[in-house]
Formats: C-alpha cells, sequence, structure tokens
C-alpha cells in the first residue's frame, strides 16, 4: 500500500474536525438541509428497505434451499437479503488467492444460487464481506498482509473461536486483497451491493504500513500502548484518519461497478465514549459514506451480563440518523434471535414495539438471523414472522413512507467532541449516555416532537427551525458553535442549557468560565458540589411557570448528582437554588436555620430576543438515573415555557403512549402520524400489551388538512380539520396505529 498523501498540514486540519471543531463541509450542509439538496436521480436503495440478513453457517450450505429462503422473504416482505459471500469463510467457488471456500458447500456455489433465485423474484441481493481477520492456515500463506504487535508478533482476536489473526486499515488484506475479492463477486454474480462486515480495527497495529504512514504524516513513531494521553489521542487521529481513507477506498470500489451499486456498514452506538485506544469510526463517518446508514439496534447486548435496552431507543437512533441525512434511508440492525443466545427467540412483544418505534422515527428495519437458512427454517422458529406486520405494513404503503423525516418543535445538540471527552475519567463518573438519555424521558413522555443537531452541522439556519435547542451536559463547544448558539438566543431562540454546558473547548481544555456565560446569566465560582444525597434546591420564585404547580405544597424541590456553584448576574432570574447538605441522621439534627438562595441550580435569563433557562445541576442526569418527578417536570415545564403555545402537538395519550410525526422530504405537505403503544406489566421484557382507548390528538401543522388515509388502526380512527388544527381521534390503540395526512 501506498504511504499517505496526505501532509502534517491536511492532517492538523482534519484532526481539529474529529476533536470536534464546526468545519462545514457543502455536503454535510446539503444533508442537514433535506429537501432542498436531494440528489437528481433516486436509487433503489433510497426507497423503502425491508431487510433480511442471513448469517449462515458453515453447516447450513449442506441442504441450502435457494427457494425456500425467497419463499420465506416473499411471505414476510423482505424485499432485500444480506448473504454470506466470504472474507473469512467464502460461500462461493473462489479462485482468488487466500481462499477459504466452505467445505460443506463440495462443488456448490451458494452465492450463485442465492443471487439467481433472489433477482429471480426482484429482491436484491448485497453480499456480506468480512476482512477483519483470517484462519491460520490462510495466514500462513500470506504472513506479511495482517497486523502485528510492538514485538513484531501477528496479532490475533482474542474474541473469535478460532482466534483470527487480525488485519488493519493500511495492510495489504484489508485494502488491496478485499479490492480484488469485492471486484470479483461483484462482476461474478451481479450482486446490488456490498455489506462490509466488522469493518472496524481495534487496537494498535506496527506493521509496516501503520509505521510508515505514521511517521509521514505525524512526524513521529507510533505511540506504545500505555503512552501519554496525548500521544495516543494523536495516533488516534491517525488511525481515524486511515479509517476514513480505507472506506472511501472500498466505496469506491463497489461504486466502479455503477452508483446503483450499494456500499454500507455497521456502526455502533451513538453513545458509546469508547476507550482511549478504539476503532475509529463512528456514525459521522457512516453519513458520509454510506449510502444507508444502519446502527446496530439489538434488545439486549452480546456479553455475560444482560440488560434490555430502552424501548425508545430504536425510536432515537432513527432520528439521530435522519437528522444528519434525511435523503438516505436509516435502518435498525437487529435481531428475531438476539445476540447473545443466538438460538433462541428474543422478547416478541419488545421486538414488536422495537420495529414500530423505529418506523414511526421514519425508520426501516433489518432482521439478522444468526442460525438456519433462514428464521423460518432454525431450531427456534417462535419469532420467525414476528417482523411480518411492519414489513408488510412498509411494503403496503411504500408511496406514503417513502423519504420521510421527523418533524421536531425541539432539537437536542449532539456533541462529538463531548462523546469523545468522556474518555477521560470524571470525578463525577457519569457515562455520556445519561445527558441525552434522559432528556429523551422526558421529552417523549410529554409527547415533545424532537430530534437532534449533529455538531459538524450546526449553522444559523438550522437552528433557525427549532423553538427550543437543549444542550444536555454539552461540556465542549468550539468558540465557533458558542458565536452560533448565541446569536440563535440573541435573534429570538430559546435555550435550554445543563451543567458543565460550555465549561469546555472542542479539544476538552476548561475553559474559566462558561463559554456561554453571557447567555446563561451566569459566573461559575469554580466550585462543583458532590449533592447525591441530603441535597434540596429550594423554590426561590414560587410564581414562576416552572415551579408555581408545586409552589403552594412546598418550598423545597430534590437536588442530587452534582451541582455546579454559580453567582447569577443581576438581570438573571433565581427560579431554584442550591442549599448544603441537611444531614439525615439523628433525625433530631436533620434542620437547618434558613434554606440558603444565594447560588441558583434554576437560572432564566434573557439575552437580547431570547430566553434561556440553565441548570447549574444535574436534571437530565438524575432523569435518567432514578428519575425522580421534580427534576423531569422541571425539565418539562421549561422546555413547555420557552416554546410557548406554539408546539405541533397536543395530545391525551398516556406516557406509555409513543406519537411520531415524520414528513416528506420530497413533499413538505406530505406528512404521516403515528401512535405507538408501551403499556404493559411492570417489567422488561414486556409479556403483553394493555390496549390504551380514546386517544385525543390535535396537530397544528400551519396548513389546511386536504386529504388523509388511514394506514392502520386497531380500532374506529377518525381526521378531521379544525379552523387549521388537524384533529385525530383513535378509539383503540393495541400496538400502533397511523395515518397520512395531506396539506396545502
Amino acid at each position: 500500500m501506498q504511504p499517505s498523501h496526505l501532509n502534517r498540514r491536511k492532517f492538523i486540519r482534519y484532526t481539529a474536525a474529529l476533536s470536534g471543531g464546526v468545519i462545514l463541509s457543502p455536503t454535510l450542509y446539503q444533508a442537514a438541509m433535506g429537501s432542498q439538496q436531494l440528489q437528481r436521480k433516486a436509487y433503489w436503495f433510497q426507497e423503502p428497505l425491508r431487510i433480511l440478513q442471513t448469517v449462515l453457517r458453515e453447516p447450513d450450505a449442506v441442504n441450502y434451499d435457494a427457494k425456500s429462503v425467497v419463499a420465506y422473504m416473499e411471505k414476510t416482505g423482505c424485499n432485500t437479503l444480506i448473504v454470506n459471500g466470504g472474507g473469512i469463510v467464502d460461500f462461493f467457488q473462489n479462485p482468488l488467492p487466500a481462499a477459504n471456500i466452505n467445505s460443506f458447500m463440495g462443488k456448490r456455489d451458494i452465492l450463485k444460487e442465492i443471487t439467481d433465485a433472489c433477482h429471480a423474484a426482484s429482491i436484491r441481493v448485497i453480499a456480506r464481506v468480512d476482512f477483519r481477520g483470517v484462519e491460520e492456515k490462510i495466514f500462513q500463506q500470506h504472513p506479511q498482509w495482517f497486523s502485528v504487535d510492538q514485538q513484531q508478533k501477528p496479532k490475533q482476536l482474542l474474541y473469535t473461536r478460532p482466534q483470527l489473526y487480525a488485519s488493519c486499515y493500511t495492510g495489504y488484506h484489508r485494502n488491496e486483497h478485499a479490492q480484488a475479492f469485492i471486484k470479483h463477486i461483484i462482476s461474478t454474480y451481479n450482486i446490488d451491493g456490498i455489506w462490509h462486515n466488522s469493518i472496524g480495527v481495534q487496537g494498535i497495529c506496527y506493521c509496516k504500513q501503520c509505521q510508515e504512514s505514521f511517521r509521514q504524516i505525524a512526524g513521529e513513531n507510533i505511540p506504545s500502548p500505555d503512552a501519554d494521553t496525548v500521544q495516543l489521542d494523536n495516533y488516534m487521529k491517525w488511525k481515524s484518519q486511515m479509517a476514513e481513507k480505507h472506506m472511501e477506498k472500498m466505496k469506491q470500489t463497489v461504486k466502479s461497478f455503477g452508483e446503483d451499486k450499494v456500499y454500507t456498514a455497521e456502526v455502533f452506538s451513538m453513545f458509546e465514549a469508547g476507550s482511549r485506544i478504539n476503532d475509529g469510526i463512528d456514525l459521522y463517518m457512516a453519513r458520509d459514506h454510506f449510502d444507508f446508514l444502519v446502527s446496530v439496534a439489538f434488545l439486549t447486548e452480546n456479553s455475560e451480563h444482560i440488560h434490555y435496552a430502552d424501548l425508545n431507543y430504536a425510536n432515537t437512533i432513527i432520528k439521530f440518523l435522519k437528522s444528519m441525512a434525511p435523503e438516505k434511508e436509516a435502518i435498525i440492525l437487529y435481531g428475531g434471535n438476539g445476540t447473545s443466545h443466538r438460538y433462541v427467540m428474543d422478547p416478541p412483544v419488545d421486538l414488536k414495539v422495537w420495529l414500530w418505534q423505529a418506523l414511526a422515527a421514519g425508520g426501516r428495519f433489518w432482521n439478522c438471523s444468526f442460525t438456519g437458512m433462514h428464521p423460518g427454517a432454525t431450531y427456534d422458529r417462535r419469532t420467525a414472522f414476528h417482523q411480518s406486520d411492519t414489513y408488510q405494513f412498509v411494503k403496503a404503503h411504500e408511496k406514503e413512507l417513502r423519504q420521510q423525516a421527523a418533524v421536531a418543535d425541539v432539537a437536542v445538540y449532539y456533541s462529538r467532541a463531548t462523546r469523545l471527552s468522556f474518555r477521560n475519567k470524571s470525578e463525577e463518573g457519569d457515562p455520556f449516555e445519561a445527558f441525552i438519555k434522559g432528556t429523551e424521558t422526558v421529552l417523549i413522555e410529554n409527547h415533545i416532537l424532537h430530534d437532534f443537531v449533529a455538531d459538524d452541522q450546526i449553522s444559523k439556519e438550522r437552528l433557525s427551525k427549532y423553538k427550543v435547542i437543549i444542550l444536555a451536559n454539552v461540556r465542549c463547544l468550539s468558540q465557533k458553535e458558542v458565536a452560533l448558539l448565541s446569536e440563535y438566543v440573541g435573534n429570538g431562540g430559546n435555550l435550554v442549557a445543563t451543567y458543565e454546558t460550555s465549561l469546555y473547548t472542542e479539544d476538552g481544555t476548561k475553559r474559566k468560565d462558561f463559554g456561554l456565560t453571557e447567555v446563561f446569566g451566569c459566573s461559575y465560582t469554580g466550585e462543583k458540589v458532590n449533592t447525591r444525597k441530603d441535597f434540596y434546591q429550594v423554590i426561590a420564585d414560587p410564581d414562576h411557570f416552572i415551579v408555581k404547580p408545586d409552589s403552594n405544597e412546598t418550598a423545597l424541590l430534590i437536588n442530587a448528582g452534582y451541582t455546579l456553584l454559580c453567582k447569577a448576574f443581576p438581570r438573571a432570574k433565581k427560579i431554584c437554588t442550591y442549599n448544603p447538605i441537611v444531614h439525615n441522621q439523628p433525625p433530631e439534627k436533620a434542620w437547618t436555620n434558613e434554606w440558603a438562595k444565594e447560588f441558583p441550580t434554576v437560572l432564566e435569563n434573557v439575552y437580547k430576543k431570547g430566553k434561556v433557562i440553565y441548570f447549574s445541576n444535574q436534571p437530565d442526569l438524575i432523569s435518567f438515573e432514578f428519575a425522580h418527578p421534580d427534576v423531569r417536570n422541571l425539565l418539562a415545564r421549561s422546555i413547555k415555557y420557552l416554546a410557548g403555545n406554539s408546539l405541533i402537538l397536543e395530545t391525551t395519550a398516556p406516557e406509555s403512549v409513543h406519537v411520531g410525526l415524520t414528513q416528506s422530504i420530497q413533499n413538505p405537505n406530505e406528512y404521516i402520524f403515528s401512535l405507538v403503544n408501551t403499556t404493559s406489566g411492570p417489567v422488561r421484557p414486556l409479556r403483553s400489551l394493555l390496549p390504551v382507548y380514546n386517544i385525543s390528538v390535535k396537530l397544528s401543522l400551519g396548513k389546511k388538512l386536504t386529504n388523509y388515509k388511514v394506514l392502520r388502526s386497531n380500532g374506529e380512527s377518525s381526521v378531521v380539520d379544525r379552523n387549521g388544527v388537524v384533529e385525530v381521534e383513535v378509539k383503540k390503540l393495541e400496538d400502533f396505529s397511523s395515518v397520512s395526512l395531506t396539506t396545502m
């Protein structure tokens, strides 16, 4: 592989972007602006996708029946198959060097059989390729293609059995070999695209190619694993650059066969801060390089200790992906048989809610089956047809569902720089995900429509779309971000911010005071207090909107998490204030002479034409961790107070019914409104859904309703326009209800 031609100046500019600096390329701006910048030609992968992936085991080739696979797909409403191509084990008669043809296949060619059968049924086929590593017999043929450690010994993947010999972003195996492999299967089998499995490379590689490239670009040697954080961060910036170059090279290899050929790969959670040394890939890269966006969204993780993901996560990740690239299909990769126990089903009710949640945000589905020819031909077939309702729904309503993205009053600001900063151990020990998830808990239960703004897509135009921007402990902000957010508020925008927001620069350097101190209306004293136990907030302004429902009956609200002690500016209103600890033992001594009102915990500030509610504590984290009603109410009322009477949606639905409103990015007069029922018993996984009755919804779209179509209903539904407000009545909701709306 040739050394990189990027010089050190470009490397520095690139690493500034990775550290959180805002570099708005035209491509990213176009993605953010949606329908105005759509590609002129729409390809098949921009249509509603309904994907099945069969991760074939070697013995599955023995009795493989392509006709059976196609019949299953037609019955369940799938239109795309992801199937094994090869890389680790080849499911075709591979004539290339380093071939590892499945010994169970004999002279058959499974890839040809299934591709021919699918194409005959008008089903698209994407080949799964995997270049993370090889078995020892292949390694011995080409040892120079693979990764080595600092002592130049071959690196192996400890989590695989057998332990595969690992490859890196710059080595021959992931590049020249992979390119030849991809070219062969596309040209030979006319497949419709490539699924690049396990695209990420973990750890540090010290192979000749990596060392030469790093030295040329960074001007130094690759650091040892125990080097200081500055050196390791510099290495990670280079590694991310190599990962991105690798993605682009693979994409161009696929696209050399036509723009209609798909290139995509999985990228994991939007919440993972990762260790200091990780694979260097995130969802920002996926947005820029993949033809459709897919994020792993299993109900449970592949680990020894199992917990169930939040029921709304499928909805969250679709909103996030769609907010970054609305013109691309956004897809959850889930599994009917899970990840850690792949031979038995995942809980079926949770799975169904999972799919409806994704659909309500404009998303699509990818069922990853890990055993057998297809889910209907394996050991546990109890959830083989669990996806039929959702897949068939999308199939029946492709026209209405095409290219939809969430409608939102509120945007949650997403900061990659802040996420990366959580690799460093903090005094609080809080996880990055807690602040966004806690905020979403409040938004979802109050039926407040929201989506996300990614930090590298911030602009005056983008921010102006929203009534309220939420900065949930966005501690790392560049000066450019500070300026744009200040301008947004100054021009009449509204902001909710919490805790350490803007206290650090994009590279994690601590400021002397908030970058947004004038906007917040307060200054940080430098003192941080652990208020996790026996702390309270004093209601300082009993008549303020966000505390008035409580102030007639209480003088105090709970405080928890950590609190920054801040000095309020004279113009700002203290709504609640910090009170020092009141020890609860012994009870006879649990009192104080006076409730303190010096340091605000909740503050309202008017900045030019806009308003800000700043929390010096952590209501978002608390809402995530133990969700006390006090902090959830404070957050919800703050958002409603700032938005005024202009929220799009009102409903009588209970908190357990989640709402979705999406809009066509091709025709802004077309909408899809959805209700998802999560009402059930007290624990996860769900055993059954309890029907909800007589739900009323009002949608203030600012347009006249001209037509509607009930796409799915569990009971009688009606839609009327009353003076420009669309009113939807749903008599009964069992799992999912949806209606398309056309306006003018």
